[in-house]
C-alpha cells in the first residue's frame, strides 16, 4: 500500500523550548523553520520528566516512557551497589525498547543517522551510523578535546553566572583547567627565521591526545604528547602581529601563518594512544596577540579521528572526501573561555558540515529515514539563555550579548534546517522536535542534598582527598542522578540502616522536609512537587530504578532544566519540547488542537512511512497534524475499488 510518505527527516534539536523557538521565528530569526511550520502543523511537546537528555530521546526514539526503556538519566541507580555509585546513561544497551531505526529496518527499510543523540553503540544492522554519543565532550571517539594557549594574562569573557553540574550539564567539564599555559620566550636555534621588526617568540604548542575528555568514555588511557613550534614575529613596524605553527624549530615551511582572528586549514595528523597511531585533524586560530606579546591566546578546537565512528566503517573516507573533517564537538567547552566570535565560527563549521554529511549520505544511496541532530540549543540554554532575560537580574550589557547569543545560535540551527530541508521532495516529510527545553536563571539553583542534610537525613564525612563526600553509614536518604532520592534501606541497599519497617515513615519524612524547604534568599518554596515511588507514575516513572521518592524543583531554583517540570515556563524560557511537522502526508493546519508526547513522535514517523509501530511504543500518531488519519482504511478501500 502507498503511505502517506515515501520518506521521512527527522531533525532534533537538543533543549530547544518551544516557548523559545516560537520566539525566534516569530522575531525572523528562523525562516526555514517558519517555512515548514506554515506548511503544516506545530504543537508544544509535554515531554519526560527529568527534563533531560537521556529520558528525553529515548523516549522520543522509542515511543515509550522511561518506565518502560529504562533510561532514567545521565546518571542511574546501580542496581545492588553502594548508593554512591551510578551507571552512565549514554548506553543504548540499557534501552530496553526498540528504537525507531530499528523498526524501520524490520519493515525492510533503510534509516541513516547522523550524530542523533543517544544512539550509541550502534544498534543499527542495514542503515548508516554517523557518531551518536552525547553532549559535548561526552563521546568516545574524540583523539582530544580543545586547546587554549596562553601566554601571559588571559583575557577573561565568562559570564557571572552559577553553572549547572556536570550531572546536568556533561558538554562542559567543571574539575579541569580552562586554558593551557605556555611561556613566550626569545628563539633560539631556529632556521630560515623570517624578517622581523622585533626579535622572533617563541612558544612551544603541546597537543596532549585524551585532554579534556570524560574519562568514563575516552578512547584510551595514555596519550602521548606532542609538541609544535610557534613563532611570533612582528611582520611590519607596529609591533608583533604574526604566528607561524611549524612542526619544528624550522620556519621555512610552516604548517600555518597566522595574523589575528585568523584560523589555519585543517591539518591532517598523526598522534599515539596507549602506543597505538591514530589521525586526526587539527586546525589552530591565532585568538589574541598584542604588539608587545605581553598576551597570545592560540586556539585548537577538538581533535577528531578520521575514522572509528561509523557504521559501516569506510562511511568515514566519505565523510572526509566529500564533507570534510567531521567535528562533534564546536568548543562548548571553551564557551566564556574564548570569545564568542570564535564559538560561532566553530558552530557554523559544525553545522554545515552536519548537512554536508547527511547530503552526501542521502543523495549517494536509498533511504527511508533521515535522522540529524545538533545539540547547539542546549549549549545555548546552559550559557547564553541563563542571562539572556531581565528575569535575570543581570546587568543590561550582559542581558544583551547573551540574547545576541541566543538569536545566533538558533540562526545557525535554521540555516541547517533549510540545508535538510533542501532533501524534501514531494513525498517527503520533515519532523524538528527536541527532548526539553530550558529556562533562564533567576535564584540560586537548589542542591537536594543539603535540604536533605539540614533535615537530618543525610550525613557528610571528609573524604580522603579533603572533599566532602557522603557517609553512607549515616545516611537514611541519598540522592541519585537528578530527581531521585533513595532510602537506605537494609537488605536492599549494601550497609543500608533504615529498617524495613521504617521505609514509608522515612519516604515520608523525605517528602516532608522537600515541600516544607524554603529558599533561604527569598522565602519562597523551592519544590514544586515530591512524590512517593507509587505515585511517581503520574509522571511516568515507575520500576526499580525510581527513587523512593522523586521531586520537582521551580524553575526559578533550578538550572537551564532537567528538574523542573516539562510544562514549566520562566521568561522567555520554557520545558515544552518542539513539534514541527510538515510536507508529504501533513496538512496545513497551524497550531495543533491537542496535546503532543514525546512517545507520539516515533509513531507518527511510523504512520506517515507505513510501517509496524515500535514494540514497546505507548504513544500515538499526532493524527491531527495528518491529510488522511486512516489512510490504510482508504487505501484499502481503493485497492478493494481497483480489485472489483
Amino acid at each position: 500500500m502507498a503511505s502517506p510518505a515515501s520518506r521521512v527527516i527527522f531533525f532534533g534539536l537538543d533543549g530547544a523550548s518551544m516557548e523559545l523557538v516560537g520566539r525566534m521565528v516569530d522575531e525572523g530569526h528562523m525562516p526555514n523553520l517558519a517555512r515548514l511550520r506554515d506548511r503544516g502543523g506545530y504543537r508544544p511537546v509535554v515531554g519526560v520528566f527529568p527534563t533531560l537528555t537521556p529520558p528525553g530521546w529515548t523516549a522520543i526514539h522509542t515511543g515509550a516512557w522511561p518506565g518502560t526503556h529504562g533510561v532514567m538519566d545521565f546518571n542511574i541507580r546501580a542496581l545492588g551497589r553502594p548508593l554512591d555509585e551510578t551507571v552512565w546513561g549514554i548506553n543504548t544497551r540499557l534501552c530496553r525498547a526498540e528504537y525507531i531505526w530499528n523498526t524501520v529496518e524490520r519493515a525492510g527499510k533503510t534509516p541513516i543517522l547522523v550524530k542523533q543523540e543517544m544512539s550509541w553503540p550502534p544498534t543499527v544492522t542495514r542503515g548508516v551510523q554517523v557518531e551518536g554519543t552525547g553532549p559535548g565532550v561526552s563521546n568516545h571517539h574524540q583523539i582530544a578535546g580543545y586547546h587554549l594557549f596562553v601566554s601571559g594574562k588571559l583575557q577573561r569573557r565568562a559570564l557571572e553566572l552559577q553553572r549547572d553540574p556536570e550531572t546536568l550539564d556533561p558538554s562542559a567539564l567543571q574539575t579541569v583547567a580552562d586554558v593551557d599555559p605556555v611561556q613566550s620566550r626569545p628563539a633560539e636555534g631556529w632556521r630560515n627565521l623570517p624578517t622581523s621588526s622585533r626579535p622572533p617568540l617563541e612558544l612551544v604548542l603541546t597537543i596532549k591526545p585524551l585532554h579534556r575528555g570524560r574519562d568514563d568514555m575516552a578512547r584510551g588511557k595514555q596519550g602521548t604528547p606532542k609538541p609544535f613550534h610557534g613563532l611570533v614575529v612582528a611582520s611590519g613596524g607596529e609591533g608583533y602581529d604574526r604566528l607561524l605553527v611549524c612542526r619544528d624549530r624550522d620556519a621555512a615551511a610552516p604548517l600555518a601563518t597566522l595574523g589575528v582572528g585568523e584560523w589555519s586549514a585543517w591539518l591532517r595528523e598523526s598522534f599515539e594512544i596507549d602506543g597505538v597511531p591514530v589521525e586526526g585533524h587539527v586546525r589552530w586560530k591565532l585568538v589574541a596577540l598584542t604588539p608587545t606579546a605581553d598576551r597570545v591566546e592560540v586556539f585548537v578546537p577538538q581533535i577528531w579521528p578520521i575514522e572509528g565512528y561509523t557504521v559501516p566503517a569506510e562511511v568515514a573516507g566519505e565523510i572526509l572526501e566529500h564533507a570534510g573533517p567531521f567535528l562533534q564537538n564546536p568548543a562548548r567547552d571553551a564557551l566564556g573561555v574564548i570569545d564568542d566570535d570564535t564559538y560561532f565560527e566553530l558552530l557554523d563549521y559544525h553545522h554545515s558540515q552536519l548537512a554536508r554529511t547527511a547530503t552526501h549520505l542521502a543523495t549517494t544511496r536509498p533511504w527511508d529515514l533521515l535522522l540529524v541532530e545538533t545539540h547547539a540549543s542546549d549549549y545555548c540554554n546552559h550559557f547564553f539563555l541563563s542571562l539572556a532575560d531581565a528575569v535575570s537580574g543581570a546587568p543590561e550589557p550582559v542581558i544583551e550579548r547573551c540574547y545576541r547569543g541566543v538569536v545566533r545560535t538558533f540562526a545557525s540551527i535554521d540555516r541547517l534546517i533549510g540545508d535538510l530541508m533542501g532533501l524534501m521532495d514531494d513525498r517527503t516529510a520533515m519532523l524538528v522536535v527536541s527532548d526539553h527545553g530550558g529556562t533562564p536563571s533567576q535564584h540560586r539553583a537548589v542542591d537536594v542534598a543539603d535540604v536533605l542534610a539540614e533535615a537530618g537525613l543525610l550525613a557528610y564525612r571528609q573524604g580522603a582527598n579533603g572533599r566532602r563526600e557522603v557517609d553512607l553509614g549515616r545516611s537514611r536518604a541519598v540522592p541519585v542522578g537528578l530527581v531521585h532520592v533513595f532510602v537506605n534501606l537494609e537488605g536492599r541497599e549494601p550497609g543500608g540502616v533504615v529498617p524495613r519497617c521504617d521505609y514509608a515513615a522515612v519516604q515520608e519524612e523525605i517528602v516532608d522536609a522537600l515541600l516544607a524547604y524554603r529558599d533561604p534568599a527569598t522565602g519562597k518554596r523551592a519544590f514544586a512537587l515530591a512524590l512517593t515511588r507509587a505515585d511517581a507514575e503520574m509522571v511516568n516513572l515507575w520500576g526499580d530504578l525510581v527513587g523512593d521518592v522523586v521531586y520537582a524543583l521551580k524553575p526559578e531554583f533550578d538550572g537551564a532544566h532537567g528538574k523542573q517540570l516539562p510544562s514549566a515556563r520562566l521568561g522567555i524560557g520554557g520545558q515544552h519540547g518542539t513539534f514541527v511537522v510538515g510536507g508529504a502526508g501533513v496538512r496545513q493546519v497551524g497550531l495543533l488542537p491537542r496535546q503532543v508526547r514525546h512517545v507520539d513522535i516515533a509513531p507518527t514517523i511510523a504512520y506517515l512511512l507505513g510501517i509496524p509501530m515500535p514494540r514497546e511504543c505507548e504513544g500515538r500518531p499526532v493524527y491531527e497534524a495528518l491529510e488522511d488519519p486512516n489512510w490504510p482504511i482508504t487505501e484499502l478501500a481503493r485497492q478493494t475499488r481497483r480489485a472489483g
